[in-house]
């Protein structure tokens, strides 16, 4: 069965449907009683009906382009985004400029109401490509512009308040790690004995009590005599004789006497 396009329509119940700035627009009529259901439904307002309706006809016209158009519509006044964007982009592949249009322009829509702003962006374009005067395509452009740019300084600004959350988290790990470092200082000072600048006391020898007295110095010892009695007394009288010289002349003769005689053993 062949389908014949009518004159473009704006569906009102589809574009009210999606929001007062975003309208989607039908331009076909198709000769085929299950569009002309749906395309009743979609003028009543009955989205579902008329997706009923659209999947009938998408079953029987798989590869039109306008009947996936339809469909999409349809989706799109259900807010079910992403598969009218599924749909509206079999409709884009339209011969038709103005079919194909339309196509760009729900498109834009989907993705607008989806959020995805950029994907909007280019899609008002390509419709405006192939209908420049299209004053809505021109104005959901301008509002899709706003949002995008919208969009990126608020990830801008979600990104600068993250930087601030590290910084502020690497300076509060910082001051804790300071008020440890100066915590475990004070604790090494506390366990060292006595004041820092104290003088020390003078400790004992290792092995000593504290309350030992040191050893006492030994007296040296004296030289060791290795001479015989009578020498030492010979000396002696010599030392006396010295201080008085009136016995000095008896008392060497008396030496010299002693010494002639023979040593005394001693063993």
């Amino acid at each position: 069965m062949r389908v014949v396009l009518r004159h473009p329509a704006i569906t009102l119940a589809a574009w009210l449907a999606l929001s007062p700035l975003l309208g989607a627009w039908n331009p076909l009529q198709r000769a085929n009683r299950a569009v002309d259901n749906g395309n009743a439904s979609m003028q009543k307002g009955k989205a579902e009906d008329a997706l009923a309706r659209y999947d009938e006809a998408v079953a029987a016209l798989p590869a039109d382009p306008g009947v996936h158009f339809n469909r999409g519509t349809a989706l799109l006044s259900l807010s079910r985004y992403e598969e009218a964007i599924a749909e509206l982009m079999r409709a884009t592949e339209a011969k038709s400029p103005s079919l194909k249009a339309a196509a760009f322009y729900n498109l834009g829509n989907g993705y607008f109401q989806a959020g995805r702003y950029a994907d909007a962006i280019a899609a008002y374009k390509r419709s405006l490509g192939l209908e420049p005067g299209d004053m809505r395509a021109k104005w959901n452009l301008e509002l899709a512009l706003q949002k995008k740019q919208d969009e990126d300084k608020k990830k801008e600004q979600d990104q600068k308040d993250q930087q601030d959350k590290d910084k502020k988290k690497q300076d509060d790990q910082k001051k804790q790690d300071d008020q440890k470092k100066q915590e475990d200082q004070k604790q090494d000072e506390q366990k060292t004995p006595g004041d820092a600048g104290a003088p020390k006391q003078d400790q004992p020898p290792q092995g000593q009590d504290a309350g030992a007295q040191p050893p006492q110095e030994e007296p040296a010892a004296q030289p060791k005599d290795d001479k015989a009695p009578e020498m030492r007394e010979i000396d002696a009288v010599l030392d006396s004789l010295e201080r008085s010289p009136k016995d000095l002349e008896k008392m060497r003769a008396r030496l010299r006497a002693v010494r002639r005689a023979p040593p005394v053993k001693d063993w």
